[in-house]
């Protein structure tokens, strides 16, 4: 039984298919307590698994027992080409019996970017490149009626899968939390910093924390455009979240205004732009590396950076925890299968 349906054992009917290995660990980062004067801790979500880790495999462990529970045979997924999302969705999709296409969109170019398209193909998944991310929507519903068409039975997983089910999985994060806090693994923070891409990671965990009664602020430090994640979309996703919930179990408590209230978003580490690195991202990367955590520039450096310029302003020792979500799985075992070469119009989504 998950932490969530224990407290609240309606919510034990929830389609979900394990495939994480919780509860993740909770660490203090001593290089990055003694740079800042903060006491700074870890939510080691790079290991909620072996195969891959990372944020997106709570979220998909909702979203594929949906999928399965719907019937559907194939699921069509979206993302820039070097996506996590897209390369977790592939692994665990395969494993558990589906059939995983990809509409993938541009990206700067980085030295992991086309790695993990490579990283695709060699889970099984089927790439569909576009040449702008507006494009994406009528690629996605071109490619489900085909599918269709050819008897197949498509499940869409929105882009980060962050939907209202995908969420879920992070609204168990919270939850699981919690239960640490409750348990003394770690002194309460005085704020908690997450990566604010697609959303469904920041809402979901900021309605199970408040649900649990945990005040901490919960930074979401904006990695994307602002028209992807912003205030209104994590309210209408909050909204939905806590509105199923307590369609399931009553006792979950009405929180929706809570949650959101404890949500700030800092935009300041965006720069210029999704997947373009700053100084200050680098600056977080190498102090974390010396604690032993890798980091990579587009999320998970600039939501450390939040965090250090966010100890700035506040007393010494204050406490702060940075949730981990990129995955700290070897890939090199996949890449040693995967093609050298990718089809051109995939290797030119990396600009």
């Amino acid at each position: 039984m998950t932490t969530l349906a224990e407290r609240w054992k309606g919510l034990a009917a929830l389609p979900r298919i394990a495939i994480a290995t919780l509860p993740t660990p909770v660490e203090r980062l001593a290089q990055v307590s003694e740079s800042t004067s903060a006491e700074v801790w870890v939510k080691r979500d790079d290991l909620t698994s072996p195969t891959y880790g990372g944020n997106k495999v709570r979220k998909l462990e909702y979203l594929l027992g949906d999928a399965r529970a719907r019937g559907a045979d194939t699921l069509i997924t979206v993302g820039a080409v070097g996506s996590h999302h897209v390369l977790a969705t592939a692994l665990f999709g395969a494993r558990e019996g589906f059939d995983v296409h990809a509409v993938l969109g541009p990206q700067p170019a980085g030295p992991q970017v086309l790695d993990y398209a490579r990283c695709d193909l060699a889970a099984g998944a089927t790439l569909h490149p576009v040449p702008s991310f507006a494009l994406v929507p009528f690629a996605v519903h071109a490619l489900a009626l085909r599918l269709r068409m050819q008897g197949r039975t498509p499940y869409i997983i929105p882009g980060g899968g962050s939907s209202r089910v995908g969420a879920l999985g992070y609204v168990e994060a919270g939850v699981e939390l919690a239960a640490q806090l409750e348990a003394r693994a770690l002194p309460e923070p005085r704020a908690i910093h997450l990566a604010l891409g697609t959303g469904g990671t920041v809402a979901g965990a900021a309605v199970g924390l408040a649900a649990c009664g945990v005040t901490a602020e919960v930074v979401a430090v904006r990695v994307t455009d602002p028209a992807l994640a912003n205030k209104v979309a994590l309210s209408r996703l909050v909204h939905q979240l806590v509105a199923d919930l307590r369609a399931r179990d009553e006792r979950f408590p009405d929180i929706a205004h809570l949650a959101l209230s404890r949500i700030r978003i800092e935009a300041r580490e965006l720069g210029q732009g999704y997947g373009v690195p700053t100084d200050t991202a680098r600056f977080a990367d190498g102090l974390a590396r010396v604690d032993g955590i890798a980091l990579e520039t587009t999320y998970t450096a600039k939501t450390l950076a939040g965090l250090v310029r966010d100890a700035a302003t506040r007393p010494p020792r204050t406490p702060l925890l940075y949730w981990h979500t990129l995955s700290s799985a070897d890939l090199t075992p996949l890449l040693a299968r995967a093609p050298l070469a990718l089809p051109r119009a995939v290797a030119a989504l990396a600009r």
